[in-house]
């Protein structure tokens, strides 16, 4: 018979054979599953901070039923559920698309209803009358050239924070974990905007506008996979078929060249934008959209103008 190796955790320096333990490149750390479980918590809270985990604060927690999402909320849940008079809140948002979405808002309410948290669900269509599918059709026949993505982040995101202020929530969690954040960092580098990275670390101060956190962006999505594994977490696997088309999978895979060959490039991308973002300005006041009235960098928001293009402005609530 073969030995099996065993080699000790790097935090607690109990010994498990290899094949139960994590190996974390960048760090060249070993971690049992407990000691992982541990320090993705630890990471995860000091993140967070004092200013957001104290008393009295409602937490909006966008769930997709993913497990970036999932894995968010059920370290949030544990957090808050030790502060008095604090909470999370889940939001869901269902977009419309057909064979994707219904299998991820049900992982995203078994999940609450496992754990005992207040969800709220709301749909494309009883905003803007209209679900992506539909979008996507109307666009190609208008010879549009924005990919489905473009539109449904826009509006997702509108969607979320309309939801987040009717709630009270006093900030709204988005589960986008390190390579999310490396990607959008990139992307706005390779495209030249100074404004979008400026805006991409720096909330809105206007009162129509819940301040966003992102709780695991400090850990990879290797990680947060891992973890929700570790827990058995039941959570929607399949990706959107409207992923694949979208000018973020190219950054992507060359990010995810970059980190197989230099282990770490990701938290170098990252802690290079986060030096850099003392520098860049945002302005202090707030332009409002003529039409909807919400924050807006130009005159008219993105959701609104695409409303007006795909021919849907007239139904919309917002």
């Amino acid at each position: 018979m073969t030995a099996i190796s065993k080699s000790k955790c790097g935090k607690c320096g109990n010994a498990f054979n290899d094949d139960e333990l994590y190996f974390q490149k960048h760090s060249g750390t070993k971690f049992c599953k407990e000691c992982f479980i541990k320090d993705t918590q630890r990471k995860v809270r000091k993140n967070l901070g004092k200013n957001i985990l104290k008393n009295h604060m409602t937490i909006g927690v966008g769930i997709s039923g993913g497990k970036d999402s999932l894995v968010m909320a059920h370290i949030l849940n544990e957090f808050f559920n030790q502060i008095p008079n604090s909470k999370i809140i889940g939001i869901m948002v269902n977009e419309g698309i057909e064979g994707f979405r219904n299998d991820g808002i049900e992982k995203g309410i078994k999940f609450c209803e496992e754990y005992g948290i207040e969800y709220h669900i709301v749909t494309f269509l009883e905003y803007i009358d209209s679900d992506l599918d539909t979008i996507v059709t109307i666009a190609k026949e208008k010879n549009m050239t924005m990919n489905p993505c473009s539109f449904c982040g826009v509006i997702r995101r509108k969607i979320l924070n309309r939801v987040a202020i009717e709630k009270g929530c006093d900030y709204l969690a988005i589960g986008h974990n390190l390579d999310d954040i490396s990607q959008a960092v990139m992307m706005n580098y390779i495209e030249g905007d100074i404004k979008k990275l400026a805006i991409l670390g720096k909330s809105s101060q206007s009162d129509k506008f819940v301040k966003r956190i992102k709780p695991l962006s400090k850990i990879p999505e290797e990680e947060v996979k891992l973890f929700a594994d570790v827990l058995k977490m039941d959570y929607h696997k399949e990706p959107c078929p409207y992923s694949c088309l979208s000018y973020r999978s190219e950054v992507s895979d060359i990010i995810d060249t970059l980190e197989e060959k230099h282990a770490g490039a990701m938290y170098s991308i990252v802690a290079g934008y986060e030096r850099l973002l003392e520098y860049l300005e945002v302005p202090d006041s707030v332009n409002v959209c003529e039409k909807c009235g919400e924050p807006s960098a130009l005159k008219i928001c993105k959701v609104c103008s695409f409303l007006k293009d795909l021919g849907l402005e007239e139904n919309s609530k917002f």
